[in-house]
């Protein structure tokens, strides 16, 4: 999923269905893949407004100009894979390829590492941090994101908040101004979220981690990111293939996290 594609969501989530951001937003939905060939008038006649309230609406998404919005709808139409090396393969391509079983053979597999492999002592020392701190944060991007969102949901169960959002700008805002009672949990199968705008045009370096004063816990596949200054716990895992599992086992590992809490701190409800 887009930056673009996440921003215009965004606004239809915030925004009242009756506001004129709304119904931008959604026209701009609606014509998704043909938004790097509209003009700005061919957008305000389908819209129904000027054109300077589509270049304002714009500029609320966080783009300079129409020009550079044209230029990320262009970029959004390239497919958006994690490319680990030339043999990565999401799970639809790996499934119409190989056959169900097949698949599901590699899916339990990465499973029984995941629950098996994964560092215990990790898990233990994270849930410890998740209790203990008075601010927590759960950030991604595209599937990444969804699980920040269901790890938000879980820990509701323990009574203990989990802030996110889907906003790419206020994450960023909130990583640049988090202080040290912060713990920042990011899902990031790549690791690349720490450094780079993943699913902006060119990939802008990210300095946000830079200037944080949180501790940053990083839950990803790329194991050179335990050598990376800016982060404080990797919690990591490995495919027995190449496909990307992630997005199943990032909810997983969300319930090993809360098997693991619950063990330590018991269940609200039941004392």
């Amino acid at each position: 999923m887009g930056t673009l594609y996440t921003r215009l969501s965004s606004i239809t989530g915030e925004m009242s269905p009756e506001s004129i951001e709304h119904h931008i937003a959604r026209v701009m939905l609606e014509h998704i893949h043909q938004l790097n060939n509209i003009s700005i008038g061919a957008m305000a006649d389908l819209c129904s407004v000027s054109k300077s309230t589509i270049s304002k609406f714009v500029k609320q998404l966080g783009f300079e100009d129409y020009k550079e919005f044209k230029a990320e709808a262009y970029s959004r139409g390239k497919r958006e894979v994690y490319i680990k090396d030339l043999n990565t393969i999401n799970i639809t391509d790996y499934i119409l390829q190989k056959g169900t079983e097949e698949y599901l053979d590699v899916l339990f597999s990465d499973i029984r590492y995941l629950f098996f492999n994964t560092d215990s002592k990790k898990i233990d020392h994270l849930v410890t941090l998740i209790h203990d701190y008075e601010e927590v944060a759960a950030f991604g991007e595209g599937y990444s994101e969804t699980a920040a969102l269901n790890f938000q949901h879980k820990m509701s169960f323990y009574q203990k908040f989990i802030y996110t959002t889907t906003n790419d700008r206020k994450q960023v805002e909130y990583i640049s101004h988090a202080k040290e009672n912060t713990l920042l949990l990011i899902f990031s199968n790549s690791g690349r979220y720490i450094s780079e705008y993943t699913h902006l045009t060119d990939a802008p370096s990210k300095k946000c981690f830079e200037e944080t004063k949180a501790k940053v816990v990083l839950f990803t596949s790329n194991r050179e990111m335990e050598k990376d200054p800016r982060v404080d716990l990797c919690i990591d895992w490995e495919y027995k293939d190449l496909v990307q599992n992630h997005p199943v086992l990032y909810q997983l590992l969300i319930e090993r996290i809360a098997i693991a809490y619950q063990n330590k701190y018991g269940f609200p409800m039941e004392k």
